[in-house]
């Protein structure tokens, strides 16, 4: 079940990841004069339809993890996806880490392994 619940954050995380590629190049205004335009912009944006893709397989995924584990045990790995994001930020966008978002991510994984021993 581990491993279905890992899968499935990474799968949310490279979601999450397609669609900041693909918003990159949207110029959306959800006004309503330009609502529609903007729904058609995104529904034409690979990136970001692909994430949205992942992110559904990502959730049938973790109904399937949800019908088998319990909550208290299965969400707190959920925050493994901030780990999965800032590797990506880095690698992918060239983002810049401090010091206190590493430090905040190492708590999260000390916190994930205290959780996955219970």
């Amino acid at each position: 079940m581990l491993g279905q619940i890992i899968i499935s954050v990474m799968l949310g995380a490279l979601g999450q990841i397609l669609v900041k590629i693909g918003a990159k190049n949207l110029e959306l205004d959800f006004s309503p004069e330009n609502l529609l335009r903007s729904l058609g912009m995104i529904i034409q944006n690979f990136p970001v339809m692909s994430g949205l893709f992942l992110y559904g397989i990502s959730f049938l995924l973790w109904i399937k993890v949800l019908s088998k584990t319990e909550l208290s045990y299965a969400y707190p790995f959920v925050s493994l996806g901030y780990i999965f994001i800032m590797a990506f930020s880095v690698i992918v966008f060239k983002e810049n880490i401090s010091f206190y978002r590493v430090l905040g991510t190492a708590l999260v994984i000390v916190g994930v392994f205290f959780i996955s021993r219970s």
